[in-house]
């Protein structure tokens, strides 16, 4: 069917694991997809499953941490309901081509609710619309959920009807995330389960926010994520190697911390290395943050294995530093920092006898210069005194 190109919004406040509700949606239903299925973010719906057969599934989200969205009268049921009517009468959304989903978490109930969800049959439609203007009645003052109510009574009964048998309202997740946990558990060991559920939350969140950025619609093709999810957790799996769980920095942080010019930055000032050298040195550094903290609460590194892997590092600069005085002294001591530095960047090392990512020596590097425990230029500790 075709996709409407107007983007729609819901609120869907609540962090987990870091993350939005939307994102964790986005992420279970690229894993859980049929074949050949596609699914979109934000554009029609909150969330939305675009099958191969042309069908797609609606999928509206709400984190019910403060309120019932469920209750009977409750704004939000309705205006769930109201928002896939506009969408049907707009012509944006075939009603024979759609079906529908309200996800509630944590776990809530609604007698209501529970009506719509099991309406099967034209008869079980006719007793909730029946059952609905009886509730009305007793209300002596309008509902607050009138204005979506009143929608929903008022629209086409073809369409009322085609809603009420093809939605599923789903709140049995207390946290949204196990069902991730479910898909991951048997395939990782157990520290390594939230980690895992983090990074492929945040991967398909960063693939939906590339297309959008690049000013495109946000939709996934769910089985290349999941070539990319097993490939992803493969190497999570290898004992000899210690994958990045951390998402590339945003340019805006990079720039922020080079504006800022911490230590390691006029570290690399001192020694007059290129603009796009820094900006990779602040990305490295702060991508390798995020590794050693991730990496620590998983239990994949200790704390003295990290002490020996910074001595290993400054044993390495000292003895490249060496080398350099030896055999480049006459050149400038810009130019002697620069070769330092690089030959410290591409450093092929191992922590606690496991493979790193790229990034994570030249970031570790970067760590120690802010520290000044190591330095590019021949009189770094001079000059960054003088420069204090």
């Amino acid at each position: 069917m075709s996709v409407a190109p107007a983007v729609v919004k819901h609120s869907a406040p609540g962090p987990y694991l870091g993350y939005a509700l939307q994102p964790v949606r986005l992420c279970v239903h690229l894993l859980t997809a049929p074949p050949k299925a596609k699914v979109s973010l934000e554009l029609i719906d909150d969330v939305a499953v675009h099958y191969a057969d042309g069908t797609i599934c609606l999928e509206q989200v709400k984190s019910a941490t403060r309120q019932n969205p469920l209750s009977d009268w409750a704004p939000d049921l309705w205006k769930a309901i109201a928002n896939w009517l506009t969408l049907i009468s707009q012509g944006k959304v075939k009603r024979t081509e759609a079906s529908f989903r309200l996800y509630v978490t944590p776990i809530r109930h609604g007698k209501r609710a529970s009506q719509i969800s099991q309406a099967a049959s034209d008869e079980d439609v006719a007793k909730l619309l029946k059952a609905i203007a009886q509730g009305l009645q007793r209300f002596d003052t309008e509902p607050a959920c009138m204005t979506y109510l009143r929608l929903f009574l008022e629209a086409d009964e073809a369409d009322k009807v085609a809603i009420l048998k093809n939605l599923t309202i789903v709140s049995q997740d207390q946290d949204p995330v196990d069902v991730l946990r479910a898909i991951v558990a048997p395939t990782v060991d157990p520290p390594l389960v939230d980690l895992i559920c983090r990074s492929a939350i945040g991967l398909a969140k960063e693939q939906a926010d590339s297309l959008i950025r690049a000013g495109k619609h946000a939709v996934l093709d769910a089985d290349e994520f999941k070539t990319l999810f097993r490939s992803f957790v493969r190497r999570n799996n290898m004992l000899g190697y210690l994958t990045s769980l951390a998402e590339a920095p945003e340019d805006a942080d990079v720039d922020a911390m080079l504006e800022m010019r911490p230590t390691f930055v006029r570290q690399l000032e001192l020694i007059d290395l290129s603009q796009e050298d820094r900006f990779r040195a602040v990305s490295d550094y702060l991508r390798t943050s995020a590794d050693k903290t991730l990496w620590a609460e998983s239990g994949l590194i200790f704390g003295p294995g990290m002490a020996e892997w910074d001595q290993s590092l400054i044993r390495r600069h000292s003895a490249f530093a060496g080398e350099v005085a030896d055999l480049h002294s006459d050149r400038s001591e810009e130019v002697r920092g620069r070769l330092i530095y690089r030959r410290c960047s591409v450093l092929d090392a191992s922590l606690d006898g496991r493979g790193v990512p790229g990034h994570f020596v030249n970031g570790s590097y970067n760590a120690l210069a802010d520290a000044k425990r190591v330095g590019w230029h021949p009189r770094y500790s001079t000059l960054l005194g003088e420069d204090l």
